[in-house]
């Protein structure tokens, strides 16, 4: 959000949301938006939970599906920001069963063109 507000509304505050804004751009966001791919078959559809290793709540899947070009399911969630590093093993919780899954640098896959 930094590079989205003007320094005076930075310094200022009194807009809305101001409060968790501002305290977000202080103190480093408390959630991060993260890749997720599912180690197996199933893909992990929107509302599936996302677990830590230790069986602890730490997130939730916002989108998923197949990647055809990925070949293979991709998702994406918000995860709490200690959580949120490439390769940090997690469990998706899909109908009751929990499903090994790492998370990944997006985009999922590299582009390959020149410009």
């Amino acid at each position: 959000m930094n590079w989205a507000m003007q320094k005076r509304r930075r310094e200022e505050g009194g807009f809305p949301g101001a409060d968790r804004i501002l305290k977000e751009l202080a103190e480093g966001a408390t959630r991060k938006l993260v890749g997720i791919q599912p180690l197996g078959r199933a893909p992990a559809r929107h509302g599936v939970e996302v677990v830590s290793m230790d069986g602890t709540s730490i997130g939730q899947v916002t989108s998923g599906g197949f990647g055809p070009t990925f070949e293979g399911p991709v998702a994406l969630g918000y995860v709490a920001s200690e959580f949120a590093a490439p390769d940090t093993e997690v469990q998706l919780s899909v109908r009751g069963k929990l499903l090994p899954a790492k998370i990944v640098k997006t985009p999922f896959v590299q582009q390959n063109y020149k410009r």
